[in-house]
């Protein structure tokens, strides 16, 4: 078994990215396919996934496979690891069942939402869930089972497995500014959608967040999103303007509030 530590860049997090990283050249994705199980590693077969994905083996070696299909959903089988942060009473990593509830998350291995300083009940506004290139999923959907098509049709994904609890002192259009900036940070720049759309992104949520946009703004923010989005190599780019499509879908009145000229 050979170790290898790599430098911490988010895009090799994707699998051909991670591959050329490990051969020693750049992290840059490749087009697919060929697929690693073909052509990987020094061109050789290669299985490669996470950590969390590989753990489970033992267990399941060990129960069968009948006992790992006995938890979760009818389409998302097994557990999943989620690190639990933001708004919340109890952070940590915590274990659930796939189709567990959002609200089961939150408020009963959460805590919930810690009180305001003048002793007011916290209020869930949403909760962001895959990591950087994530969605908002409203407080209206907490009962929502977490699983991967559930996410999917919300507009977010499980992703790494991060989530975060938003409250209501936060706007959505800054919280989506902050993760495309560290999306524009983290691309590899091989492709121009994901090098220069996420830039031009963040500039537009710029504008947003100072309160300084127009109606026409609004339109090319999503115009662009799309076609990010659809162009982009890959993961990292595809998903992207996740948070903006999402909150843009539940909080839309956030970001015309924004709009020059328009009343908070």
């Amino acid at each position: 078994m050979q170790l290898r530590i790599g430098a911490g860049a988010y895009v090799c997090g994707e699998e051909t990215a991670l591959l050329h990283s490990i051969e020693g050249g750049r992290g840059t994705p490749r087009p697919r396919p060929p697929y690693p199980a073909v052509s990987g590693l020094w061109g050789l077969p290669t299985l490669i996934n996470n950590v969390e994905t590989f753990a489970a083996v033992p267990a399941i070696l060990r129960q069968g496979g009948a006992w790992y299909g006995a938890m979760g959903t009818a389409t998302s089988k097994g557990t999943k690891v989620f690190a639990l942060s933001g708004a919340i009473t109890h952070t940590g990593l915590i274990e659930v069942e796939m189709g567990t509830s959002l609200r089961t998350i939150v408020e009963t291995m959460g805590g919930g939402v810690p009180a305001n300083p003048n002793g007011s009940l916290g209020v869930v506004k949403a909760v962001q869930t895959g990591g950087p290139s994530g969605g908002c999923v409203p407080a209206a959907l907490l009962d929502t089972p977490v699983d991967y098509e559930g996410l999917q049709a919300l507009g977010s994904i499980m992703g790494s497995g991060g989530m975060v609890v938003i409250d209501e002192s936060l706007a959505m259009p800054e919280l989506a500014r902050y993760f495309m900036g560290f999306c524009v940070a983290e691309s590899c720049g091989k492709c121009l959608p994901c090098r220069a759309g996420t830039v031009q992104l963040e500039q537009l949520l710029d504008r947003f967040v100072e309160r300084r946009a127009t109606g026409a703004d609004l339109v090319q923010l999503e115009q662009l999103c799309g076609m990010v989005k659809a162009t982009s190599l890959c993961g990292l780019g595809q998903s992207a303007p996740n948070p903006v499509l999402s909150t843009l879908r539940f909080f839309r009145a956030e970001y015309e509030a924004a709009i020059a000229g328009t009343a908070p």
